[in-house]
């Protein structure tokens, strides 16, 4: 076994992805729609005219398309947030990485400069060296 056939192979422990779940919502969503009209076709067969029975067909699944559809809908207005959340989330922590970079940076900058540089870039930035007063690192 070598070390690339090692990293191509999957985590098990990996969560499966967000569309397996959805599919199990949506297949369930259409599942009872149509259990419930298949129960809704068996109620009322023996109403006297066809009109009646389409009519009370379509006040019975009526309320249940509209709970189905929004709880579907629910669902995937959740999955669309928290995939919004996961990217700004993304977002800050590299900001706050490349934030860190800067400021270390002008750490080792003002480490190896002469005093009244490094006087100057804190000045610049508004903060005061931390420290004796003879230390120049400062940050």
């Amino acid at each position: 076994m070598t070390l690339s056939h090692v990293a191509a192979t999957p985590d098990e422990s990996e969560p499966a992805p967000r569309w397996a779940n959805s599919v199990l919502v949506v297949g369930g969503g259409l599942i009872a729609l149509a259990f419930c009209f298949a129960a809704a076709l068996y109620v009322y067969r023996n109403v006297a005219s066809a009109t009646d029975s389409a009519t009370a067909v379509a006040t019975v699944l009526a309320p249940v398309t509209g709970v189905v559809g929004t709880v579907v809908g629910a669902y995937f207005g959740i999955q669309a947030g928290s995939a919004g959340t996961a990217a700004a989330q993304a977002a800050a922590n590299e900001a706050q990485a490349t934030a860190l970079e800067a400021m270390r940076n002008l750490a080792a900058v003002t480490a190896v400069a002469p005093a009244a540089v490094a006087d100057q870039v804190h000045e610049i930035l508004g903060i005061e060296a931390r420290g004796p007063r003879g230390s120049r690192t400062g940050f």
